[in-house]
């Protein structure tokens, strides 16, 4: 768990991964309002007990895939691990 202000959770994977496969992968996660660009994908996950609701970022640069989830309140500094079991969520459903 990082301290920060949002709070967040990051990791970088190594692999075959493209913009639409991680999109597809978000939705079938049930996360709202997934945005494709050229280079990166972004989700919004709900409010839950843990967090006010989380920013999920996948971007793509030279052959890695850059996976960033962070807290949507600026305030908050403690996401209770609920950032990093996003991100694992995603890599399961991913298949990696």
């Amino acid at each position: 768990m990082t301290f920060a202000f949002p709070a967040f959770h990051e990791t970088i994977v190594s692999g075959v991964h493209t913009p639409a496969s991680v999109a597809a992968a978000m939705r079938r996660s049930g996360w709202a309002r997934v945005q494709e660009q050229k280079e990166s994908v972004t989700c919004r996950v709900g409010f839950s007990a843990w967090s006010f609701g989380e920013t999920i970022t996948a971007s793509f640069a030279s052959g890695r895939l850059a996976l960033r989830s962070s807290c949507i309140l600026p305030t908050q500094c403690i996401d209770w691990g609920k950032n990093r079991r996003n991100i694992l969520h995603l890599l399961d459903v991913l298949g990696t």
